[in-house]
């Protein structure tokens, strides 16, 4: 009988540890490090490496194939993208398996993480629509970046979710078309170290790990490193002044946080010019030694050509590993998951990468699992989950708050008229390709209002020739993408002097040039544009309205 009892205990103790992960880590750090330090030890080899990776899967729910992978290469992370998602209730019960799978083959929870930047960055159905990194930056808001994290944070666990790759901290100018864009909040250092670091603060509120990326910095980058090899030539004294800043703050928040690493070339920073992925350099000697940096270090995905063309995916994952990295980043082809796996395995049993190595590696990811551990939901909290989509008042009004925000700034900024619209003026045009912002306008307009839904390919004769029939003496013309952006900007001078454009997409894609009447900047497509436009459409007529230029 004391033997039964002992074989139960040897199993139940275990799991009762790993339930009360989180509890450790908030209370007994010291008994959380003894508990961690025993878990390692007691781990196999197979079990050890599995822990490095981060794996992608094409399934969107549990089949014999992604068991059989998962059983025999005991990967500890995984990362979601669109491809896996259906619905709310199936992310949420795909993600309980795969909790189950990581208990059973491993012992420990799994990190699960997803790219929820917002803007175009966002997997999952969130009403409204989340806002990108920019419409955030536009407010200067620290508090609106931290209850934006928060809110962020509390849609992700909600499905299960407990990282989340944001948020961005390159630097991007947003007049300039580059490859991240309306992604950052700015090219400010200072504003994107500040914002930043409070949406990070807001996630980790939440008790899901933030991600800052790409480091050491590639947002003025017009070349995708998901498609090429690409360098970055700026002085390291520039990079170290400008966009290494917002990462230096972010390194601060210490080991309840991850730090992804560029695919781009730093010769300044790296004399080798190995790609900061690889760059002992970059990830270990600043990273770690120079910025003390106490969190997880992570690769993007070494099945981006930025990667890819430069070493095969599992001589890059030893690689990275090798250079300091904790977690590498596999999201495609289990063929290459596995030789990357199985590559790494034998690299340790020959003493290319060294049993202490790993055991600090795990220690880290073992302690941001615990941290982020989402094995039990609190019942008392409400459910965030309404027709098919995550919300909460808190989210919506937040959303209101940065779209009022910024549209109350740039009339603030009605200092002088550049251009006045006639006093002849007796009709007014709106055309958009989004029949919800048309539809909204018209509605909650006190000005009659004719409307025109922007179609693709639409000939710029037949816009004009409508405008005409019309009477047209103000226009309203609505960019939501690079579409409507060419077709507004081919329009004839004539047309242009008159015309108010509303700009939902990115800065760069209408400059406030003097090119129009009027640009309102908008910087993200939120659902109730429309009604707000509307409510100041009198003042935009009649009054001065100062471009951004």
């Amino acid at each position: 009988m004391s033997q039964l009892l002992k074989a139960i205990a040897q199993k139940i103790v275990p799991f009762l540890g790993l339930v009360l992960f989180p509890h450790l880590v908030l209370g007994l750090p010291s008994k959380l490090d003894s508990f961690i330090q025993k878990k390692i030890e007691r781990m196999s080899l197979d079990e050890k490496v599995g822990q490095l990776f981060i794996v992608g899967f094409p399934q969107k729910k549990l089949d014999p194939e992604l068991e059989k992978f998962f059983e025999k290469n005991k990967p500890g992370s995984y990362l979601l993208f669109k491809r896996n998602i259906v619905s709310l209730e199936q992310i949420r019960s795909l993600n309980d398996q795969l909790y189950r799978l990581s208990y059973k083959y491993s012992q420990l929870p799994p990190i699960v993480a997803i790219d929820q930047e917002g803007g175009s960055v966002s997997r999952l159905p969130i009403t409204p629509a989340p806002p990108n990194a920019l419409a955030i930056g536009k407010t200067s808001s620290t508090e609106i970046a931290r209850e934006m994290g928060l809110r962020t944070g509390l849609f992700l666990r909600e499905v299960g979710i407990n990282m989340n790759l944001a948020p961005v901290l390159d630097l991007a100018d947003p007049l300039q078309s580059s490859f991240i864009g309306a992604r950052a909040f700015g090219d400010d250092p200072e504003l994107v170290a500040r914002l930043g670091t409070a949406y990070s603060e807001g996630l980790v509120q939440a008790r899901v790990i933030p991600t800052a990326k790409h480091f050491p910095g590639s947002g003025s980058s017009t070349f995708d490193p998901h498609i090429s090899v690409v360098s970055n030539t700026k002085s390291a004294e520039d990079l170290k002044t400008n966009d290494i800043k917002p990462f230096a703050a972010y390194a601060k928040l210490g080991p309840k946080s991850a730090m992804m690493l560029s695919h781009l070339i730093y010769p300044h920073l790296d004399p080798a010019q190995e790609p900061a992925s690889f760059s002992k350099a970059i990830s270990e000697n600043l990273l770690r030694h120079e910025m003390n940096y106490q969190g997880l270090v992570m690769t993007d995905d070494l099945q981006m050509q930025g990667s890819k063309k430069l070493l095969r995916p599992e001589v890059a994952a030893l690689k990275a590993l090798q250079a300091g990295a904790d977690l590498v980043m596999l999201t495609w082809s289990f063929a290459d998951q596995e030789k990357a796996i199985e590559y790494v395995r034998q690299a340790v049993k020959s003493g290319e990468l060294s049993q202490a190595e790993i055991n600090a590696k795990l220690k880290r990811i073992l302690s941001a699992k615990a941290f982020a551990n989402t094995y039990r939901r609190d019942p008392r909290l409400p459910s965030l989950i309404a027709d098919k989509s995550l919300q909460s008042p808190e989210y919506g009004n937040l959303e209101n708050q940065i779209l009022n925000h910024n549209l109350n700034e740039q009339l603030k900024q009605s200092t002088e008229s550049l251009r006045k619209p006639s006093s002849a003026t007796r009709t007014v045009c709106v055309t958009s390709p989004s029949m919800n912002f048309l539809e909204q306008l018209k509605s909650e307009s006190e000005i009659p209002l004719k409307t025109s839904l922007f179609k693709p390919r639409t000939p710029t004769q037949k816009y004009l020739s409508w405008s005409k029939s019309e009477l047209c003496d103000m226009q309203i013309f609505t960019v939501t993408g690079k579409q409507s952006a060419r077709f507004v900007r081919s329009l004839p001078k004539t047309a242009r002097d008159r015309m108010i454009v509303v700009n939902l997409g990115a800065p760069y894609l209408v400059r406030s040039s003097g090119e129009y009447f009027k640009v309102i900047q908008l910087y993200f497509n939120h659902q109730d544009a429309g009604k707000s436009i509307a409510k100041i459409l009198p003042e935009l007529i009649s009054q001065p309205l100062a471009l951004n230029r």
